[in-house]
């Protein structure tokens, strides 16, 4: 899954992926992306948390936050592992 700030579009994004090793060229198999459904407020970050409670996906707490914080200081390219059981970890 990634998620974040867009700062050019000034929205979030959502991408879900799959890892399907059946699949011919070996490539993740795309199960959500936000660029389908333009018609969502992704100016707002209860739309992003709305649609992961709506696809059964939990995550890190920090993990909305930092999305947050990106938006509203417009940060961004920066890339960050948010982990379930220990601390984000830049890359």
């Amino acid at each position: 899954m990634v998620a974040g700030y867009d700062r050019p579009l000034h929205e979030l994004f959502l991408q879900v992926f799959c890892y399907r090793k059946n699949l011919p060229t070996g490539e993740d198999e795309i199960i959500y992306d936000s660029l389908h459904e333009p018609a969502l407020d992704w100016t707002v970050i209860g739309t992003l948390t709305g649609k992961l409670d709506a696809l059964g996906i939990e995550v890190p707490a920090n993990l909305i936050e930092a999305v947050y914080l990106d938006q509203r200081f417009t940060a961004g390219n920066i890339v960050v592992w948010h982990h379930a059981n220990h601390s984000p970890a830049e890359i």
